[in-house]
C-alpha cells in the first residue's frame, strides 16, 4: 500500500534509482548471507569473490538510494487521497524506516564489537553479518530520506 500510493509522487528518475538501489541491496544481502551461513573459519577464493561482490553491491545500493533521495525534490503538494487517515498512516510507515535503520546500526555495532573482541580477530561470519546490518541500515535510512521528502513528515 505504501509504495503503491507514494510511487506516483516520486520523480521517474528517483523511482529508477531507488529500484536499482533496492536490487543492489538484495544482491548484497544474498552474498552476505552466503558468507555468513556457508563460510567456515577461512574463506576460499570463490567465497572471497562472493564477499567482494556483496561489498560492492552494498556500496552501490547506498549510492543509488542516496542519489534517488538527492534528486527527489521536496513535494509542495499534499497527497491526494480521499482517505483522511492516509497521510498519518503513511507517515507512520515511513518513520518505521528510520527506526529500522537505527536498530540495524545497533546490530552493526554488536557484530563488529563481537568480532574485534574474539581472540582470533573478526571472523568472516562477523564481517558478513556486519555488512548485512550495515546494508540494511543504509537502505532503510536512505529510503526514509526519499519518502520523507514526498510526505512532508517534518512539516506536520
Amino acid at each position: 500500500m505504501l509504495f503503491g500510493e507514494l510511487g506516483p509522487l516520486l520523480r521517474p528518475l528517483s523511482r529508477r534509482l531507488a529500484a536499482a538501489g533496492w536490487c543492489a541491496a538484495a544482491v548484497g544481502l544474498v552474498c552476505g548471507l552466503a558468507i555468513a551461513v556457508g563460510a567456515g573459519v577461512r574463506l576460499s577464493p570463490s567465497m572471497e569473490t562472493v564477499q567482494q561482490i556483496g561489498l560492492i553491491a552494498t556500496g552501490a545500493a547506498a549510492v543509488f538510494l542516496g542519489l534517488a533521495a538527492a534528486c527527489q525534490p521536496s513535494g509542495d503538494r499534499e497527497v491526494d487521497n480521499p482517505e483522511s487517515g492516509f497521510q498519518a498512516s503513511a507517515a507512520d510507515q515511513v518513520r518505521s524506516f528510520l527506526l529500522a535503520a537505527v536498530v540495524m546500526l545497533l546490530g552493526v555495532v554488536g557484530f563488529a564489537t563481537a568480532g574485534w573482541m574474539s581472540p582470533g580477530g573478526p571472523s568472516p561470519q562477523s564481517v558478513a553479518f556486519s555488512q548485512i546490518f550495515l546494508l540494511g541500515a543504509s537502505s532503510c535510512g536512505l529510503t526514509f530520506l526519499l519518502l520523507n521528502k514526498v510526505l512532508h513528515i517534518g512539516k506536520r
